[in-house]
């Protein structure tokens, strides 16, 4: 899986992040679970593949600024999964009718968080991640 797949999967998680902001906006309850079980499909495996294969490459074979900051994101990237883990499991569809706007507020902060996320990950980690691997493919040698 490349960089370019990466970035798709967080367009997916942005474009589902605000369909589930809107279903709370317009209080719809039905689009609300919708968008929150296709985010946790999405976002699941995204991070698979981030935990599997990419974090683990880049802190082995990246720079030492790309391994540290590989490392970083990963410990960091622990926490927002707990905290969507938590979200999911805390907020059930009893809670959510009961507890309308703090459920409100716990989507807006976790949406947030995920965007905040992938913005970084798209501005610092990804491109380095894409220049060491370009750096590092032989280049092809023509003929003279």
């Amino acid at each position: 899986m490349d960089i370019q797949t990466l970035r798709k999967q967080h367009d997916e998680i942005g474009k589902v992040s605000e369909g589930l902001i809107n279903a709370v906006i317009a209080r719809d309850r039905l689009e609300v679970a919708k968008c929150r079980w296709w985010l946790a499909r999405v976002l699941i495996a995204h991070l698979a593949v981030e935990d599997k294969w990419l974090y683990p490459a880049l802190i082995r074979d990246g720079s030492a600024r790309t391994s540290t900051m590989a490392a970083d994101f990963q410990r960091e990237m622990g926490g927002l999964a707990a905290a969507f883990n938590a979200y999911m499991l805390d907020w059930t569809e009893d809670r959510i009718t009961n507890e309308w706007e703090a459920f409100q507020t716990a989507t807006w902060a976790l949406v947030e968080a995920l965007d905040l996320r992938v913005r970084r990950e798209n501005i610092e980690l990804y491109p380095l991640a894409e220049a060491e691997r370009t750096t590092a493919q032989p280049t092809a040698r023509t003929a003279s």
